[in-house]
C-alpha cells in the first residue's frame, strides 16, 4: 500500500470515529441513546474487569482535537469498592485514541459538585487503570432521600427484560439530575422527555426520573459472582 493511500485511510478512520462520537453525545450537548450498538450486559463487564467501583471525578487532563478528547488522564476518588484485589482510594484512569469505546469522562464545571460513576476498569501499567472497552462507566445520580441510583435509560446500559422490574421512579437532585432545555427546539425537548423518561420543571429545565438504586443494581444486575475478586 502506498504512503498516500495509507494516510488517506487513517484520515477516513479518524473522521468516522468523530462521527460516532457525535452520534453518541449529540451536537447540541445533550446525550442521546447511542447508535454504535448495544454494550455488553453490566454483569459481563463486571466479570471481565479487574476493578468495579463507585467513583467521584476529581479532575480531567485530556488533549483535544476539534473539541474531542484524544488522550490523557482522569483522576477520581473511590467512594465504594465492589470488586478490587486491594484497597484503593484514589484512581488514575488513562486513555488514548478516538472511538466510542474509549473511556473519556464528560467535562463538568469544577466549581460544582462533580459527577459520580459506576466504573468497570482493567489494570494498566504501574498503578494506573484503563476502561473496559465494552463501556467503562455508568452515570450514578443522588436521590432526595440520599441514595445512589444508576440512571435509566442511558447510553451503554443494556438490561435484560427481567432486569427492568428493578427500575423505579426516583426523585433525583443535585448535579447531573437535570439538563438545561432552554435552547432546545420543542421537537428535541419532546424527544429527550420520551427517550430518557424526563420531566419538565421550572426554568425550562428537564429532569431525569427513572433509575435503579445502586444497592439493587449491585445485587440483582451485577450479581455476586461477577464481583468476586480474582
Amino acid at each position: 500500500m502506498s504512503r498516500s493511500l495509507l494516510v488517506r485511510w487513517i484520515v477516513i478512520g479518524a473522521i468516522a470515529c468523530l462521527g460516532l462520537a457525535r452520534i453518541a453525545f449529540g451536537d447540541d450537548g445533550a446525550s442521546t441513546l447511542s447508535e454504535v450498538g448495544p454494550a455488553p450486559h453490566p454483569s459481563q463487564r463486571a466479570q471481565q474487569s479487574d476493578f468495579v467501583a463507585l467513583i467521584q471525578l476529581e479532575r480531567l487532563d485530556y488533549e483535544r482535537r476539534r473539541g474531542f478528547p484524544v488522550g490523557g488522564r482522569a483522576w477520581a476518588e473511590v467512594l465504594i469498592r465492589y470488586k478490587s484485589d486491594q484497597p484503593i482510594d484514589l484512581l488514575r484512569i488513562e486513555e488514548e485514541g478516538l472511538g466510542p469505546e474509549r473511556c473519556y469522562f464528560p467535562d463538568v464545571p469544577l466549581w460544582q459538585e462533580l459527577p459520580r460513576f459506576l466504573v468497570f476498569l482493567h489494570r494498566a501499567e504501574g498503578q494506573d487503570f484503563r476502561g473496559h472497552r465494552g463501556g467503562c462507566m455508568l452515570e450514578v445520580l443522588v436521590t432526595a432521600d440520599n441514595r445512589y441510583a444508576v440512571r435509566w435509560p442511558q447510553d451503554r446500559l443494556t438490561l435484560r427484560e427481567e432486569d427492568r422490574r428493578w427500575i423505579e421512579t426516583l426523585d433525583f437532585v443535585g448535579p447531573g439530575s437535570t439538563i438545561d432545555g432552554d435552547e432546545f427546539t420543542s421537537i428535541r425537548r419532546d424527544q429527550l422527555v420520551r427517550d430518557y423518561a424526563m420531566e419538565e420543571i421550572e426554568g425550562r429545565r428537564l429532569r431525569y426520573t427513572r433509575g435503579i438504586p445502586l444497592e439493587t443494581f449491585r445485587r440483582e444486575i451485577l450479581g455476586p459472582d461477577a464481583l468476586r475478586a480474582p
